[in-house]
């Protein structure tokens, strides 16, 4: 085999290996975008024992993990959620890990939600609130009516860390607006922590 050969040769042979390894690498981000995270546990009933004050109307409960990058999305689609539905009043709940030094969570995602209109956005520290709930994953919301009754409970995103209209928002919107009882929908998001030594410090 000539010098010529076994340049086109090993040209190939790379060439193939690199569409190999772009394949795999896709399949990857793509597995992960459209793997949900932990659905929630949630209460058909607004938890007795949460120092979140619930409003007289519709109440919405968020939980973030602010160093999530599926959360970016999640508050995206909440600030759509919120311009369709004036009679809501949303609560973001964002996770902090006990003892991590004050100001963690202090990041564009906490930012952002502290921007929202109408939106409380309180310390869940340890993610003892988000307990109560029964929620799991970054992202998970909760859609509570005037009795304190569970009307929706999952994500409002359509992939992890993917804006746009999804059936999770819309969902929400047609509650509000009575056109149906309830709903849910997948959560994409990340894991909301139990063990701090695992949180990105």
């Amino acid at each position: 085999m000539n010098r010529k050969t076994l340049i086109t040769a090993a040209l190939i042979g790379a060439a193939l290996i690199w569409v190999a390894t772009v394949g795999t690498a896709f399949q990857a981000i793509r597995r992960f975008e459209t793997t949900p995270g932990r659905a929630a546990a949630a209460r058909l009933m607004w938890p007795a024992s949460s120092r979140i004050q619930r409003s007289a109307d519709w109440t919405l409960v968020m939980l973030i993990h602010p160093h999530c990058s599926c959360s970016r999305a999640s508050v995206q689609e909440l600030q759509a959620v919120i311009e369709s539905a004036p009679s809501l009043h949303p609560t973001v709940l964002v996770y902090r890990p006990t003892g991590f030094a004050r100001g963690w969570e202090q990041t564009d995602v906490f930012k952002s939600a502290s921007r929202l209109r109408r939106t409380r956005v309180i310390i869940d520290e340890d993610g003892r609130e988000a307990k109560l709930f029964g929620g799991f994953t970054s992202g998970q919301t909760f859609l509570y009516d005037r009795n304190g009754a569970l009307r929706f409970a999952g994500g409002i995103t359509s992939l992890r860390g993917h804006a746009g209209i999804n059936k999770g928002r819309t969902g929400i919107v047609d509650i509000v607006s009575a056109r149906v009882a309830r709903g849910t929908h997948p959560v994409f998001g990340c894991a909301i922590a139990s063990n701090p030594e695992k949180e990105q410090k």
